[in-house]
């Protein structure tokens, strides 16, 4: 430890030889750094406190929060409008030359100027409105011209902007409307130019595969109906042979249900159906039978046969069952004839359902934005009515715009004490590399630390009494320069407005 305090006292002496440069650094240092402390620009803060009620539900619902009050205040206060209101009355437009520049400035207007809510509670629709500049005047303007503007056209700026949004939804809706009309008719010409291929529900493949499902299952009912009425058909002759022939009566019933059916038929079906076309055949095979069963009977017409009780339900079940095969059969034709058109076109098919789907697709996006439209001028509409009754946006000024005489930055007071620090450090610093590059021995240790030859004494110097006071005079001129320096930051603390006031006019 008294080894390292010898050493330091060793370097201190050493550099001590170069005082009066460290204090002309010092100085030098301390007049730069207090010159650009002093020319730095003042920014000075306005503020004001409005109260502004965003309760309205339209504005911001409970579940929203103050975060959508904060966006929706903001984006009422600096509007584009606004602000280039305010640039202009408060002659910031002069700072910008060109309309780009304008633009420029109103943009950083935005940004510069700030919204903070008050908090919770009863200041939750408190809100300070905050603006910084160079110009203490020119900050206190701003926010004053700012709500004076909103205060005046908050109201019917409001409604008159609203007004505008709803004539250009309408405008935007008639387009649409217009739009959407085109797509439909595309969508049905494209729907009767090609009726024959792409009607009915789902893609031709599924149509496709659900008629040939539709065939198998004829097919299948086609075969059940034959045989059934095969094993009637056995029964019927044992039945006959046993009761002597058909009766008239079970003929005429027979006609009768075929004319029945074919009635039902005709309601559903054209008369080009295969199933009605069917119909009316056996119709006229039933009709014939009866002629030819009349003209046996002769004399006998309507007086019966004992036999026909026997038969009558076994021909009344061959019937219907020869009615059943004969529309099964009609109904194969027709699936038949109608897969054929389908495997026809199977080429240009599916081509066509992709169009038609493009269609429904520009017609679905076309509708979307149409009804969207229609919900927000809904709800435009709505908040239109609303204002006209008085409802409006509550807007109240509760401390006007105040600017402080005193800057918020810089801080010269603390950049005055770092550069007090640094002035002394530089000329500290200065000597002791001074003395590193011209190095002396101040003490006999260093000597034999350094060289490694033995120190038998040191010869102390013997000062006269003129070298004396000489060394006297030298030291007080010393501290006399420490002591003025300190004194200058001294009076520069005490005098920094009048200073910082002074140096920006004459920088102006």
């Amino acid at each position: 430890m008294d080894q390292l305090l010898r050493m330091v006292l060793a370097e201190f002496w050493g550099a001590w030889r170069f005082r009066w440069i460290a204090v002309a650094t010092a100085w030098i240092v301390s007049l730069a750094g207090i010159g650009v402390v002093l020319a730095l620009p003042s920014v000075y803060e306005a503020r004001a406190e409005v109260f502004v009620d965003t309760r309205d539900p339209l504005v911001a619902s409970p579940g929203q929060g103050t975060d959508v009050s904060v966006a929706y205040v903001r984006r009422l206060l600096l509007s584009s409008p606004n602000l280039e209101k305010v640039a202009r009355q408060t002659d910031l437009d002069r700072r910008a030359p060109t309309p780009q520049a304008l633009q420029q400035l109103v943009a950083d207007l935005q940004r510069a100027i700030s919204v903070r809510p008050g908090g919770g509670g009863i200041d939750a629709n408190l809100y300070s409105i905050v603006y910084r500049d160079t110009d203490r005047r020119v900050a206190e303007h701003v926010v004053q011209v700012l709500l004076t503007t909103f205060q005046e056209e908050s109201l019917e700026g409001d409604l008159h902007d609203d007004l505008r949004a709803l004539a250009f939804l309408d405008d935007q809706m008639a387009e649409y409307r217009r739009r959407l009309e085109e797509a439909e008719g595309r969508v049905a010409d494209f729907r009767r130019r090609h009726a024959g291929v792409i009607g009915g529900e789902g893609g031709y493949f599924a149509r496709l595969e659900t008629l040939e499902e539709q065939l198998r299952q004829v097919r299948a009912d086609l075969r059940i109906a034959r045989e059934k009425r095969a094993t009637l058909g056995a029964q019927f002759s044992a039945s006959e042979s046993e009761s002597g022939g058909v009766s008239l009566a079970e003929l005429q019933n027979q006609v009768l249900e075929a004319e029945k059916r074919l009635d039902e038929l005709r309601l559903i079906y054209t008369d080009e159906h295969p199933s009605v076309m069917s119909t009316r055949e056996t119709l006229a095979a039933l009709q014939a039978r009866v002629d030819r069963r009349r003209d046996e009977l002769g004399p006998l017409v309507g007086l019966g046969s004992a036999g026909d009780a026997v038969v009558e339900n076994v021909r009344i079940a061959m019937s219907r069952a020869e009615i059943e095969a004969t529309e099964l059969t009609g109904r194969e034709r027709d699936l038949l004839h109608r897969i054929g058109e389908l495997q026809q076109r199977m080429d240009i098919a599916p081509q066509l359902e992709a169009e038609l789907a493009g269609l429904n697709r520009d017609h679905a996006v076309l509708l979307s934005h149409y009804e969207d439209l229609l919900k927000r001028r809904e709800h435009l509409s709505f908040d239109i009515d609303r204002k006209r009754q008085g409802r409006q946006l509550e807007f109240r000024i509760i401390e006007p715009p105040l600017a402080p005489l005193l800057p918020v930055r810089p801080n010269r007071y603390l950049l005055a004490a770092a550069v007090l620090i640094a002035a002394l450090a530089a000329g500290a610093g200065l000597a002791f590399v001074l003395h590193q590059i011209r190095p002396v021995f101040a003490t006999g240790d260093m000597v034999y630390e350094q060289l490694g030859i033995p120190v038998l004494g040191v010869v102390s110097m013997a000062w006269t009494q003129r070298a004396t006071w000489a060394l006297r005079r030298a030291e007080a001129m010393f501290a006399l320069g420490i002591v003025s320096l300190l004194a200058a930051f001294l009076v520069a603390f005490a005098a920094m407005p009048q200073l910082a006031a002074m140096v920006q006019r004459w920088l102006a």
